[in-house]
C-alpha cells in the first residue's frame, strides 16, 4: 500500500515520543539549548556588582545606557531572528549566538573607556535576545505537549542559575575590585554553550520545511518517534504580515506579550541589575551590598522547585495571580524599607529591604517568570512560532530596556519611594490583567491553542470547550 499523504504535525509526532527512549536526549537538548538563558542571568547579576566598580566616571544617564541598551539590542535581535532561522536553521543561530557572546564578553572586559565598554555590552545583547526567541521555540519542537511545561522551564532555570552564580563571582572579586575578570568570566559558559551546541541535532521540522526530510526522519527515530507516513513539508515560517491577519496568534501575541512586558516592568531587574547600588546607596560596604543581593536570588531561586512542581496543577493563570500579587505584596514592604531609610533608620532599613527583595524574588520565581517562557513557546501553531517567539521576546526586551533605563534617572530626580510606588502600582495592573485576559492553557495541545486564542479578547479568561 503506498504511503498515506499526512500533514505533518509536530506535536502530535511529539506525543508520539517513547519516553524511555527519548529521555536522555531530550535532556541533553533542552539543557544544551537553554544555555543561553544562562548567559542571560550572568549578565543580568554581574552588572549589579560591575557598577559598584568599574572605574569610568557614572552619571545617572551614563549608568542608565551603560545598563539599559544591551536590552535594547536584545529586542532587536529577537526580532531578526525569525527570518534567520528560517533560512540557516535553528541549529545554526543558536551556535552563533554562542560565538557572538563569546567574543563580545572579552571585548566588553577589556574596555578601556566607558564607550567601548557601552558598545560591546550592548553588542552581546544581540546574541541575548536572539537567542530567547529561538531556544524556546526549538525545545518546544522536541517535547510532548504533556511535558511542556515542565521542560521549558529549563529557560528560566538556566536564567536565575547564571544571575546566582554572577552575584557570588561579584562578592568573591569584590575585594580586589575587578570588574574587568567579572564580565570576562561570562566568556567560559559561552565558549561551553558553543562547543555542546555543535552536538544538538537540527530541528526536525526546519529539516522537512527545507525538503530534507530523511535527515529529519532519522533525528525522530533517535527520539523514539517513528514516521512511516510520507511527509509533506509545511510552508515557511509565516512573515510579519501573516501574523497581523490571524485573530488567534495576534491575540496570542497581546497576551504574551503583555505578561512578558509585565514581569520586566514590575522591576525585576531593577531588583537584580540595581541590587547591589540599591543596598550601597541605603549605605551598606560594596561587598556586603552584592552579599545581601546573592543571598536573595539564592534563596528565590529556591523556590522555582516549587513552580515546577505546581505548573501543571495549578496551571498558567494561578500561579500567574499568586506571583503578580506576591509581588504587590513585597512592593509594599519594600516602600516600608524606604521610609525607615528616609528617617534615618539605616539598619532597619536594609533589614526591611532584604526581606522585601527575598520575597519579591520568591514570587517572581513561583509565578512569573518560568510561566511567561512556557507561554512564549506553547501559545503558537510551528508555522507562527519563530516569527511570534521574537516579537514576544521583543516586548519582553524593550520592557525590561525602559525600566531599567528609567530606574537611575529617576532615583537620581524624584527618589526611591516614588519609584517603586509606581512599580506597585504595575504589579496591581498586572494582576488585574492576569484575571481578565489569561486563557488557562495547561495540557493543550498546539492545534487547540488556535481554538484558546481564536475568541474574543474579553473572552479569552474563560475555560474553552474544545472540540
Amino acid at each position: 500500500m503506498a504511503d498515506s499523504e499526512v500533514e505533518i504535525s509536530y506535536d502530535k509526532l511529539a506525543d508520539r515520543i517513547d519516553r524511555n527512549k527519548a529521555k536522555r536526549i531530550i535532556y541533553m537538548i533542552t539543557i544544551v539549548a537553554a544555555l543561553g538563558g544562562f548567559l542571560f542571568g550572568y549578565d543580568n547579576g554581574v552588572i549589579g556588582s560591575v557598577l559598584l566598580y568599574v572605574p569610568f566616571p557614572l552619571t545617572a544617564s551614563s549608568t542608565a545606557i551603560l545598563v539599559s541598551y544591551i536590552s535594547f539590542i536584545a529586542a532587536i535581535g529577537a526580532v531578526v531572528a525569525g527570518p534567520i532561522t528560517d533560512r540557516f536553521g535553528r541549529k545554526s543561530m543558536l551556535i552563533a549566538d554562542g560565538a557572538m557572546y563569546f567574543v563580545f564578553a572579552i571585548l566588553a572586559a577589556v574596555s578601556t573607556n566607558l564607550t567601548l565598554l557601552i558598545i560591546w555590552r550592548s553588542l552581546a545583547g544581540f546574541a541575548i535576545g536572539a537567542d530567547t526567541a529561538v531556544a524556546t521555540s526549538y525545545i518546544s519542537e522536541y517535547v510532548p505537549s504533556r511535558s511542556r511545561g515542565k521542560y521549558a522551564y529549563s529557560q528560566q532555570l538556566m536564567i536565575f542559575s547564571g544571575g546566582v552564580i554572577s552575584f557570588w563571582v561579584g562578592y568573591v572579586l569584590a575585594p580586589s575590585a575587578d570588574w574587568r575578570l567579572m564580565l570576562g568570566l561570562a566568556a567560559i559558559p559561552a565558549a561551553l554553550m558553543l562547543i555542546l551546541r555543535s552536538f544538538l541535532p537540527e530541528s526536525p521540522r526546519w529539516l522537512v520545511m527545507n525538503g530534507k526530510v530523511d535527515k529529519a526522519k532519522q533525528i525522530l527515530k533517535r527520539i523514539g518517534v517513528e514516521v512511516k507516513e510520507k511527509i509533506i513539508p509545511p510552508g515557511k515560517d509565516a512573515s510579519y504580515f501573516e501574523i497581523l491577519k490571524n485573530r488567534s496568534v495576534r491575540n496570542a501575541l497581546i497576551v504574551v506579550g503583555l505578561w512578558l512586558a509585565f514581569q520586566q516592568v514590575t522591576g525585576i531587574n531593577v531588583i537584580l541589575y540595581y541590587g547591589p547600588y540599591i543596598y550601597k546607596y541605603i549605605g551598606l560596604s560594596g561587598q556586603r551590598a552584592i552579599l545581601n543581593t546573592a543571598i536573595s536570588e539564592t534563596l528565590g531561586v529556591l523556590e522555582f522547585w516549587v513552580s515546577f512542581m505546581l505548573i501543571e496543577k495549578w496551571g498558567r493563570r494561578g500561579l500567574g495571580i499568586l506571583g503578580y500579587g506576591g509581588i504587590a505584596g513585597s512592593l509594599i514592604i519594600m516602600l516600608v524599607g524606604i521610609m525607615y531609610f528616609s528617617s534615618g533608620a539605616l539598619t532597619m532599613a536594609a533589614i526591611v529591604i532584604f526581606a522585601a527583595s527575598t520575597l519579591f524574588l520568591v514570587f517572581f520565581h513561583v509565578g512569573v517568570g518560568g510561566v511567561g517562557w512556557i507561554l512564549q513557546g506553547e501559545s503558537l501553531d510551528p508555522h507562527y512560532r519563530v516569527t511570534g517567539a521574537g516579537i514576544m521576546a521583543a516586548a519582553d526586551w524593550i520592557a525590561n530596556g525602559i525600566i531599567l533605563w528609567i530606574f537611575p534617572i529617576w532615583k537620581a530626580d524624584f527618589g526611591l519611594f516614588s519609584f517603586f510606588a509606581f512599580e506597585f502600582g504595575l504589579s496591581v495592573l498586572s494582576v488585574i490583567f492576569v484575571v481578565l485576559m489569561v486563557p488557562e492553557t495547561k495540557g493543550k495541545t498546539i492545534e487547540q491553542m488556535d481554538q484558546v486564542y481564536g475568541r474574543p479578547i474579553r473572552e479569552l479568561r474563560k475555560e474553552v470547550h474544545l472540540k
